[in-house]
């Protein structure tokens, strides 16, 4: 089933959709609600961590993003990110990295800029939820870093610095955005 663009300029095209049952798209509610909060990615560098279907930094992308570093550790996953990007014709906008978010090096990825937005959505049913709170330090000041998040058992990690107040944590349905500004 194809995944709609939900706006910008390459609203209302199409994504393929993985086959794999592995990998979740994030839905189009929660992709608008992102794209509302941020009010406005014009001229962003992005950071989409575990980028799966590649959805969210083509919807940063239509809506004015400069550029997105796609990461994305399965090959065959990283392919489609790779042809949804040149199906749309924005393959320019695209670095895409084959690896494991998890063992990014901050030197090699932030070595002229850091970024202004940061999306990560682990494959949490895989796996333990990751702590992300090092990518912080990858945001320029002003960012925004994004991790979506199992609703029904957020980590612990999340629930401590919500409720410190240093993030804000939206619900959308079984997923939920855990959201920091620098």
């Amino acid at each position: 089933m194809p995944i709609r663009i939900t706006g910008g300029l390459l609203r209302g095209r199409n994504v393929a959709s993985p086959d794999s049952m592995k990998t979740r798209p994030t839905g189009s509610r929660t992709r608008e609600a992102l794209f509302n909060i941020l009010q406005g990615v014009e001229n962003f560098r992005m950071l989409d961590l575990f980028a799966g279907s590649g959805i969210m930094g083509i919807e940063a992308v239509s809506r004015g993003a400069a550029h997105v570093v796609a990461v994305e550790m399965a090959h065959s996953q990283a392919r489609l990110v790779y042809q949804a990007y040149k199906a749309l014709n924005i393959t320019d906008k695209l670095t895409l990295l084959e690896k494991n978010a998890l063992t990014l090096d901050r030197e090699a990825m932030c070595a002229q800029d850091g970024f202004d937005l940061i999306y990560a959505d682990p494959p949490f049913k895989d796996m333990e939820y990751p702590d992300l709170r090092k990518f912080w330090e990858w945001l320029n000041p002003g960012g925004v870093a994004v991790f979506e998040a199992p609703s029904r058992n957020l980590p612990a990690w999340v629930k401590e610095i919500a409720e410190a107040g240093t993030v804000q944590v939206r619900r959308y349905g079984e997923s939920s955005l855990v959201i920091y500004r620098a």
